[in-house]
């Protein structure tokens, strides 16, 4: 597995890394250290000089990161590049190949308001390779269970097949949730379905599913997880206005998001 790490060597995201790492010794990955900037200055004259220093003290970061991943027994490398980090960052995953991109949101405040405008939020948004966003103080240890939100809208094989590829090394039991805002025969048969297909396929797997009534889809995400903190959330990016409706600035649904609840969007 190739996991892309995009850094600004703060705490956020280092703590990403760790969970890279993580996946990493579980899978024998090898993990490419990324950081994009741009280079602002007044004149041009300054401009080999300042981006001579940002690259200069980028790599000193880098090494230092490098070593020690390599000290524990892991694969590394990276890389430094000029330009807007998310479009960066969304085109050399893509390009190159990547299977899995590991991020830290931005702040405290909850994980949708940590994503919105942030360079973590257009990442997920656009990216066509998996993305992992850590919000501010996750822990790996805390995680007991992949937690899976199905929209019920056209399932797809593939989605399912990169789903257990990501994680299945992790472990960890899937509980497949859906909320239930109106009563709809075809999406509960559809869910009883997927239920017996992906356990009859994947026979190895601790699979559960769950239907949750609520009005509000927002509420119905808040209530899955403060009954379930130490989960990762999974989400599919298949439809895009379904995906833009919870992330919506206009929609309350910040306090589904807990900080500490890492979200895995798979593209």
């Amino acid at each position: 597995m190739k996991i892309l790490v995009p850094t600004d060597f703060s705490d956020n995201a280092n703590n990403a890394l760790e969970f890279a790492k993580k996946i990493a010794h579980e899978e024998k990955s090898i993990i490419t250290l990324f950081f994009a900037f741009y280079a602002v200055y007044d004149f041009a004259s300054q401009a080999t000089e300042i981006i001579g220093q940002i690259e200069q003290d980028a790599k000193r970061e880098l090494k230092k990161a490098v070593e020690q991943g390599r000290k524990e027994g892991l694969n590394f490398d990276y890389r430094i590049v000029q330009g807007s980090v998310a479009t960066a960052v969304t085109t050399i995953a893509y390009r190159d190949d990547y299977d899995l991109i590991v991020m830290g949101t931005q702040g405290a405040s909850g994980i949708k308001k940590a994503l919105i405008g942030s360079n973590t939020g257009h990442v997920v948004k656009e990216s066509k390779v998996p993305v992992l966003a850590i919000p501010f103080g996750s822990e790996w240890s805390r995680e007991n269970k992949i937690s899976v939100a199905l929209e019920l809208h056209k399932e797809d094989e593939k989605y399912f097949k990169k789903l257990f590829k990501l994680t299945q090394h992790m472990k960890l039991p899937y509980e497949f949730f859906h909320i239930k805002s109106e009563t709809n025969f075809e999406k509960e048969i559809e869910f009883k379905g997927l239920e017996v297909y992906l356990k009859e396929k994947n026979p190895d797997l601790e699979i559960k599913f769950t239907l949750i009534d609520s009005s509000d889809v927002s509420k119905g995400f808040s209530h899955y997880l403060d009954n379930n903190p130490n989960t990762m959330l999974v989400m599919f990016h298949k439809n895009k206005s379904f995906f833009e409706y919870l992330f919506n600035k206009s929609t309350s649904v910040e306090m589904a998001f807990h900080t500490h609840v890492p979200l895995l969007v798979i593209n």
